[in-house]
């Protein structure tokens, strides 16, 4: 049975006019970066409402980071001048790099764990009502 050092990592070509790009995912840093740069993108993870057509709905400049966050062999100069059927694609195969699972169940197990990092309640944990203590 593989152990958690033998599995690859997770990656997929997509065909972009006769060439391949290598889509590898968004590292947490670059996720962290492009929220930081792009309010209009941190509020769709707030939301946690994450589709492709929302992505599409955004700036060719948040465009062209996300997909140049998430393939190994594009810049964001070369994302930027993508067709938008050419960059819906990169962004699709992106999303399903980097939440193998989907957004739902990512940003359900994010929200979940900053509830338990940050002291928050989970939405997943119910929370204890104490009693208050009597004076007797």
């Amino acid at each position: 049975m593989p152990g958690l050092l033998d599995i690859a990592p997770l990656t997929e070509t997509v065909p972009v006019r006769g060439a391949e790009a290598i889509i590898c995912g968004v590292p947490v840093k670059a996720i962290a970066s492009l929220l930081s740069r792009f309010p209009d993108l941190r509020k769709m993870w707030a939301s946690g409402n994450w589709d492709t057509a929302r992505l599409l709905d955004m700036s060719d400049e948040v465009l062209a980071a996300l997909i140049a966050s998430g393939c190994s062999n594009i810049d964001e100069a070369g994302a930027a001048n993508l067709a938008l059927d050419e960059k819906a694609e990169l962004l699709a195969a992106i999303v399903r790099v980097t939440m193998p699972r989907g957004p739902g169940p990512f940003m359900a197990t994010l929200t979940a764990l900053m509830g338990t990092v940050g002291g928050a309640a989970s939405p997943t944990v119910p929370v204890s009502k104490s009693r208050k203590p009597s004076r007797s």
